[in-house]
């Protein structure tokens, strides 16, 4: 399980969110058997810099809903369908700070 891998959801709302996106680190997820995802939602309005537009290589662009982020257990996620470019990987980190940082 490798970070910025995107999998298809294993969940019941796979027309609002057909992907989640790994951000946690791959030495943690290797000791936990669990992984922090993000859903990636369709048909959403993007916000800026919390909830901004991302780009599944070869499925087109979803919303990165950060305040939905949570962990999964590795072993409902199958094989990752792609992996999250770096240009969009860029914009995790300012996404968790706008939804976690102090106001």
């Amino acid at each position: 399980m490798a970070q910025f891998d995107i999998y298809p959801n294993p969940g019941t709302k796979k027309t609002e969110i057909p992907f989640l996106v790994s951000v946690q680190n791959d030495h943690i997820t290797s000791k936990t058997g669990a992984t922090v995802v993000i859903p990636l939602r369709a048909h959403a309005q993007p916000v800026e810099i919390m909830a901004p537009l991302v780009e599944v290589p070869g499925m087109g662009q979803f919303v990165l809903s950060t305040d939905e982020i949570f962990a999964i257990d590795t072993a409902r996620l199958k094989a990752p369908v792609a992996k999250l470019e770096m240009v969009d990987r860029a914009k995790i980190k300012p996404a968790i700070d706008k939804i976690i940082g102090e106001y």
